[in-house]
């Protein structure tokens, strides 16, 4: 603290403002204010301490602010202090996903680089600085979902009257390094993905995301109650009617493991037909499923999920991406791929196939072709032929140079 200038005497304020003195113990200015009384009735009288009497006028005028307004006195509480208590009451009701994502965001970045500082005291341009130590190891995404748990953080803490205002929410977020573009296998490393995968749990999982678009958070939930490898008329469905009629195989995309269980959107609920050899490789791993649970002495009978664990349960998301990742490798596959990018794939193969943006659209679970376009755009075919085509057999080529 900087050394200050002994004052003629105690310098009371206006009524109501406290009044301010020199400690001569401690070289500096004190002052203090009453507040009322506490909870357990004793007297609410705390003190500051400043360099000059201007400082801790402020300080006082700060607490009486506080007081008025019903946020908590004093500046001890620190944004490591506001996350710990974030992660054990804010975040009541939130799916298990988002809950570790946003522990994973504290624990890695917020309270390493933020977490000493008094919350009341942290300034925008704290985050700014915070936020710039990004840029160079993160996506533009990924620093906004990391500014994203801040602003949840200290909004929860402004809930609780521990801080006056959330300045997380006066930053924007800057543009960091280029994301990974999705990319998409092509359909002979399709084909090798499947026979690398042969003989293991994730040969199923590979063929059904990848030839009808499911999303991972759709297909690790999938239940064999809604998938119809052989539907004839009078067979129960999932909406508890009948089949009015003989239908070909199928699987209804209906739920996801998402919270509640529903799909991204409304849109998402969709039932797709499955390709001949799709149904053939789930009959397969139906079967090996229902004879290695014989076999082991598990339950056999009445299996619900289709890639579920030994205990019958959704099958988790680390599990699936360290299992895709082996058979990638078994496969020659070069690069770095994740699961996700079997439905970027299932868009590419359906593009050159000639298929139309709005049939991919209802296919994938689109709202509209625009999000098809938008998040596919790598994997669309981008030039439409066709017309160009009809146009050349019509006119000939070099029919300018007849006239």
């Amino acid at each position: 603290m900087t050394s200050a200038k002994k004052p003629t005497g105690r310098k009371q304020a206006r009524k109501g403002d406290g009044s301010i003195y020199w400690d001569e113990k401690n070289q500096c200015y004190v002052g203090s204010i009453s507040l009322g009384t506490k909870p357990d009735g004793t007297r609410n009288r705390p003190s500051v301490r400043g360099a000059t009497q201007k400082e801790v006028r402020a300080k006082l005028k700060e607490l009486k602010d506080d007081f008025d307004d019903g946020i908590e006195l004093g500046d001890k509480y620190s944004v490591e202090d506001a996350v710990r208590d974030f992660l054990k009451s804010g975040v009541r009701g939130l799916g298990d996903a988002t809950i570790d994502e946003l522990r994973m965001h504290s624990e890695k970045w917020i309270i390493p680089h933020l977490g000493q500082a008094k919350l009341k005291q942290l300034k925008a341009e704290d985050v700014d600085a915070w936020l710039e130590k990004m840029i160079e190891v993160l996506s533009t995404s990924s620093i906004k979902r990391r500014l994203g748990t801040l602003r949840r953080v200290i909004k929860f803490a402004e809930s609780r009257n521990r801080v006056r205002r959330n300045v997380a929410a006066l930053v924007a977020p800057p543009k960091g390094k280029e994301g990974r573009p999705s990319k998409a296998l092509t359909l002979e490393q399709g084909k090798a993905l499947l026979r690398a995968s042969r003989g293991k749990p994730i040969h199923a999982y590979i063929a059904m995301s990848m030839f009808t678009g499911v999303r991972t958070e759709e297909a690790r939930p999938l239940k064999w109650q809604h998938t119809h490898l052989n539907p004839v008329k009078g067979q129960i469905c999932s909406c508890g009617g009948e089949h009015s009629e003989d239908l070909p195989p199928h699987v209804e995309v209906w739920r996801s493991v998402r919270m509640g269980a529903d799909t991204k959107t409304p849109k998402s609920r969709r039932t797709i037909a499955l390709p001949e050899f799709v149904v053939e490789i789930l009959t397969e791993h139906q079967e090996q499923q229902q004879k290695t649970r014989a076999d082991r002495g598990w339950k056999s009978e009445g299996i619900v999920y289709v890639f579920g664990t030994r205990y019958d349960t959704a099958q988790q998301a680390q599990v699936i991406r360290d299992q895709f990742r082996s058979v990638v490798a078994k496969a020659g596959i070069r690069g770095s791929w994740t699961p996700r990018e079997l439905r970027h794939s299932f868009v590419s193969l359906m593009s050159d196939s000639g298929a139309s943006e709005e049939l991919i659209a209802d296919l994938v679970g689109h709202a509209n072709t625009t999000t098809t376009r938008t998040i596919y755009r790598h994997q669309l075919r981008p030039v439409i032929t066709k017309g160009a085509e009809m146009l050349d057999g019509a006119f000939g080529k070099g029919f300018l140079d007849h006239e």
